[in-house]
């Protein structure tokens, strides 16, 4: 129910919780996605905004100028970034494996704009990519950024943001740490599938010198490449899956940063 005492200070706090909520928005998954208009991205913000405005209890913020508010703003901007940021950043472990497979493929400089990273993508990196969005929508992974926005709020009540740089960093170092990890088992099987066939054209190459093993090398990456790519496209599902929970870990161990 709207509150009957509805004021200025009513529209300071839902402009905050906006804020937080809008700043998810413009980084995270499916909804940054250049394809998603900015007119739908603030009618879905304003909505989600108001629900949560609707939900949590009216607390007064804490503040007595308007420096102090716009400090409140900015700290609440840095909330809603850094959730949208660190859903979004764990979907580019398929866009590092999709890179690293194709270069061992040859399709390395062949690279195509990918509205789901807003950025230059490799053909295996995009198709990673745009798979991933599907499961994550079939599978309802993306209320998973909204439900982790309106917990914050209970987590990181407004205006009480304290920063704790130390542990950011902390986690962030974990996190690139595990993203290498993550990336480089992705694209294990393609890396020793090629090393395999490197081997027997070297062999090849010294038994029998009058061949061309540079063209017939190039066939047999392509040819190599996309039968590892079929049998192991069944794996994808796991594979986002683990990426997933990857998300929810990052989210929840960088948001407690924010509150001491």
């Amino acid at each position: 129910m709207l509150e009957q005492s509805f004021s200025i200070y009513h529209v300071e706090y839902f402009l905050a919780i906006l804020v937080r909520v809008m700043g998810a928005m413009a980084l995270a998954p499916i909804f940054a996605n250049q394809n998603v208009t900015n007119r739908a991205k603030l009618f879905i913000g304003i909505a989600i905004a108001f629900a949560i405005f609707n939900v949590y209890s009216y607390v007064p913020l804490n503040y007595t100028t308007f420096i102090e508010y716009t400090v409140i703003l900015l700290k609440e901007l840095m909330v809603g970034l850094t959730i949208g940021f660190t859903a979004n950043i764990t979907l580019t472990i398929l866009n590092m494996a999709g890179q690293f497979i194709d270069r061992e493929m040859g399709f390395s400089m062949v690279s195509n704009f990918d509205p789901t990273m807003n950025t230059d993508a490799t053909i295996t990196a995009q198709f990673y990519n745009m798979l991933a969005m599907v499961l994550m929508l079939c599978t309802n992974m993306h209320y998973f950024v909204i439900s982790a926005l309106a917990d914050s709020f209970t987590l990181i009540p407004l205006g009480n943001v304290v920063i704790d740089s130390g542990t950011i960093l902390d986690k962030m170092v974990q996190y690139m740490t595990n993203y290498f990890t993550i990336a480089l088992r992705i694209c294990l099987p393609m890396l020793i599938v090629i090393m395999l066939l490197n081997v027997v054209l070297g062999v090849l190459a010294k038994t029998a010198p009058q061949m061309n093993m540079f063209v017939v090398g190039i066939q047999l990456k392509v040819f190599s490449g996309f039968a590892v790519l079929v049998v192991t496209i069944g794996f994808l599902p796991n594979i986002v899956q683990f990426i997933y929970d990857e998300m929810r870990s990052i989210v929840v161990d960088i948001l407690k940063a924010f509150y001491v």
